[in-house]
């Protein structure tokens, strides 16, 4: 390090659910770390960064469809973290670039992934780095992907599951755990496969799955969505022999149908948007795994996580927000210093992440089967 490294951070989207907890992280990391809270809900921003009653918070108002605003916004920091939805992705990737400081977000939804991509150029030119897809999803299990792929040498095919189980949740409940706009994308939209080393899509909501995960959350139904980890994990392994990829999450076959049967009624994402979660205590488990082939030997890698009550954070809260706090204080801090438009696989130091997951109560385990 130069002595210049500084620790100032801006989160845009910063009062949302995986905001919050950006910020919260980055606020408890270090005592040194700087956050500005940028969000288009002023009073609520202003309102969270009082309540921490520190001058290393602040606020201000800020409109994600605005670069030229956004630009004045970010210039002189060192890190944005979009939490933003994945359709601002280009616009505050651009502002940041604009105001020269390094970028951040949770994932494009594959399509704006892949545009943010043609940016690569860029931001080398600029000195700058961008990592794509830093929550859980990707994101943990991109840096997992490329652990297993390290201890394999050579891999045929990577498989991603994640699973979670709510034990506030009764069976009658129908609510969205996070943004309506992105569940209901994932339902509806096209997912991206990648098989015999070409992207196709494939038709939405197919490939249910029953997978075994570990205690407490059992048996669970996942299935194929589009996501973001497709878009990069082909790109970073085809020298590695990868011919196979894709995503799947877990959703109640149930509230699925519910989905499908509102949306043909003439439902919106406004209206989902608008249905109530419950208040209770965050009382919630979730895993991440991920299966990588490579010749003889399957290496199988799961991230655990829980609820932070402290918090009011649930377990997919935590490992979507903390990742990306931890990911940014790295650049910030000189540890990450390739520089360009880059995946997780590609620019996070493997040990080291998982090191700081653990730290927040996350654990990452490894179990690798040999086949006869």
């Amino acid at each position: 390090m130069t002595g210049k490294e500084k620790r100032d951070f801006v989160v845009l989207g910063g009062v949302g659910a995986i905001g919050r907890v950006v910020v919260r992280d980055l606020f408890e990391s270090h005592s040194q770390n700087l956050v500005l809270i940028a969000d288009y809900n002023e009073v609520a921003s202003r309102e969270y960064a009082n309540s921490f009653r520190s001058r290393r918070v602040s606020a201000v108002f800020a409109d994600a469809s605005k670069p030229v605003q956004l630009v004045k916004i970010f210039r002189g920091h060192t890190v944005v973290i979009n939490c933003t939805q994945h359709d601002f992705n280009l616009n505050v990737m651009r502002a940041a670039l604009a105001a020269k400081v390094h970028y951040l977000d949770l994932g494009g939804l594959f399509y704006w992934t892949r545009k943010q991509l043609k940016l690569n150029g860029q931001f080398k030119r600029a000195g700058l780095t961008a990592i794509l897809g830093m929550g859980c999803s990707p994101g943990i299990t991109n840096v997992m992907t490329r652990a297993a792929v390290d201890k394999l040498g050579n891999v045929e095919s990577v498989r991603i599951r994640v699973g979670a189980k709510d034990f506030n949740a009764l069976p009658a409940d129908f609510f969205f755990p996070y943004s309506a706009q992105t569940i209901v994308e994932e339902l509806t939209l096209t997912p991206w496969v990648f098989e015999r080393g070409k992207f196709h899509e494939v038709k939405p909501r197919a490939g249910w799955e029953l997978v075994n995960f570990p205690r407490p959350i059992g048996a669970q139904w996942v299935v194929r969505t589009r996501h973001s980890e497709v878009a990069t994990i082909p790109l970073s392994f085809k020298s590695h022999g990868l011919e196979f990829c894709d995503f799947k999450v877990c959703f109640d076959r149930e509230f699925v149908r519910e989905v499908v049967k509102r949306l043909k009624n003439g439902w919106t994402v406004s209206n989902f948007a608008k249905l109530p979660t419950p208040r209770g205590k965050p009382n919630d488990y979730e895993v991440s795994r991920v299966i990588a082939r490579g010749g003889r030997k399957v290496i199988t890698m799961d991230c655990d996580a829980k609820a932070n009550r402290r918090w009011h954070a649930s377990a997919g809260d935590i490992d979507t927000g903390c990742p990306p706090s931890i990911v940014a204080q790295m650049i910030a801090m000189g540890v990450i210093t390739r520089r360009g438009v880059l995946a997780p696989e590609v620019a996070v130091p493997v040990e080291a992440f998982f090191d700081e997951l653990r730290k927040r109560g996350m654990k990452v385990t490894c179990d690798t089967l040999s086949e006869e």
